[in-house]
């Protein structure tokens, strides 16, 4: 993560403005961002077209950007670890138990029609 992927500023919202972050590692390409909110302590999903407008960049007067970070990355941490990505082996189980339906479908007879159950009784 390169510093130029990490921006901060004020999301300007009246008296719900906060000091936010923006990390483009975390960009979903929806027309959605998350930004860290300092208020809250937490990623919050915004609307890009809706809050983009509203982004200013950070100031002397706002927080420091040391204190910031600080609490971004604390909050970055937990939140990736609840976001996580479907693993390899997720992947790989779902993909083991539909092969597996599917054998057990093939291994089926499905003997529905009574001709069918006649020829299966005369063979005998």
């Amino acid at each position: 993560m390169g510093a130029k992927d990490i921006w901060y500023g004020v999301l300007e919202a009246g008296e719900k403005s906060s000091p936010v972050v923006r990390d483009a590692s975390l960009e979903t390409g929806q027309n959605k961002i998350y930004l860290y909110n300092y208020v809250r302590n937490n990623f919050v999903e915004y609307s890009q077209a809706i809050v983009e407008p509203k982004l200013r960049e950070l100031t002397e007067g706002d927080i420091s950007q040391d204190k910031l970070d600080k609490a971004f990355k604390a909050a970055r941490q937990a939140f990736l670890s609840s976001h996580k990505t479907r693993s390899w082996s997720d992947t790989k189980s779902t993909t083991s138990r539909v092969k597996r339906d599917e054998q057990e479908d093939e291994a089926d007879i499905d003997i529905t029609d009574d001709d069918e159950i006649e020829e299966f009784i005369d063979d005998d």
